[in-house]
């Protein structure tokens, strides 16, 4: 049965599309038939739940100069115990609009907002905002949370997270659309001539699904505009792009839509240093690290999103000797 009912046109099919150049975040975070590098926030090594977030603007315009593609935050309104640590501390709009004003090429993004914990016409005012604000630079991550703890603290009691995350993805799609037609949803019923003002600068509002967000493969392919995934080894993600790539038709010269993928990263002082295991991540020397980012990059991962935190050098050492001897080979797409 479908609940989102439009009293007018589906804005979904009468607008351009993020694909390619008419994004600038889009095409600078993913370029076609490559690999890139982005960073998620904090930029910091730090051991227990909580950064200190000292110089963290510097460091974001630092990212910026040295030529990373992207920087993402995440949604982490609540510490909770056992259930990861806090984040980049602040709430991950407003640290957007600040980083928007203090960066000017890098791409911004959420990685990821808890969709289900929040109402989706702020989340849609909130991204077309940042979208407008750094002129086009803003990609919407959009997940369904792994923090159980934090989510009775939102209320929503017993209710299908699945469904709450499909809701509130087709209510921003349609607010974020030139449409003012109206629109019903189980979460509000926009009334005709009503209209959520900005719009996103180039049409439509980059939306990218993180994880699988209690959604089958196939309903992201026809919904997202790209995929976050989790670290695999090269060889599963190989067999993950195959079948994305088959599933949203590009294949059968359909749209290009990114896959990227997130871990941690941590680079040993000995650039030959071999691999260490790290849950959900990669913990070696540069030279080793250059060679298994090739594997991804050939397994068809559009961005490998590094997270420096378990690092026990600074993330700005860090940062420096990544830019200076992998990026190079992982260059970002083009700026607008």
């Amino acid at each position: 049965m479908n609940t989102h009912t439009p009293l007018t046109e589906d804005p979904a099919s009468t607008h351009p599309r993020p694909d390619g150049p008419s994004h600038p975040g889009m095409a600078r975070a993913f370029p076609e038939g490559r690999m890139a590098l982005g960073l998620i926030a904090p930029l910091e090594s730090f051991t227990g739940d909580v950064p200190v977030m000292e110089g963290h603007l510097e460091l974001a315009r630092g990212a910026e100069d040295a030529g990373f593609a992207s920087l993402w935050v995440r949604d982490v309104p609540f510490l909770v115990p056992g259930e990861g640590d806090g984040g980049q501390l602040f709430d991950p709009w407003v640290y957007l609009g600040t980083l928007a004003a203090v960066t000017h090429r890098i791409t911004l993004g959420t990685a990821s907002t808890v969709l289900p914990l929040r109402h989706p016409a702020h989340v849609a005012k909130a991204a077309a905002s940042v979208d407008r604000l750094s002129s086009g630079r803003m990609l919407l991550g959009l997940a369904c949370g792994d923090r159980p703890g934090e989510v009775s603290a939102f209320g929503p009691g017993d209710a299908d997270l699945g469904a709450r995350l499909r809701d509130g993805w087709h209510y921003i799609r349609h607010v974020t659309g030139p449409s003012s037609g109206g629109f019903v949803s189980p979460l509000g019923e926009v009334a005709p001539g009503i209209d959520l003002l900005p719009k996103p600068p180039y049409g439509r509002l980059p939306m990218l699904m993180t994880g699988r967000g209690r959604q089958t493969p196939e309903w992201t392919a026809e919904h997202a505009d790209g995929w976050l995934y989790t670290a695999l080894d090269p060889e599963r993600q190989r067999a993950n792009t195959a079948r994305w790539r088959r599933l949203t038709g590009e294949t059968d010269g359909g749209r290009f839509k990114p896959y990227a993928q997130a871990g941690y990263v941590v680079l040993h002082d000995d650039p030959r240093s071999a691999p260490r295991p790290l849950i959900q991540g990669w913990s070696m020397g540069r030279e080793p690290l250059l060679e298994l980012f090739k594997a991804y990059e050939a397994a068809g991962v559009n961005q490998l999103m590094m997270n420096l935190r378990h690092n026990t050098r600074p993330a700005a050492e860090v940062m420096a000797e990544i830019a200076e001897w992998l990026l190079p080979h992982f260059p970002p797409g083009p700026d607008h």
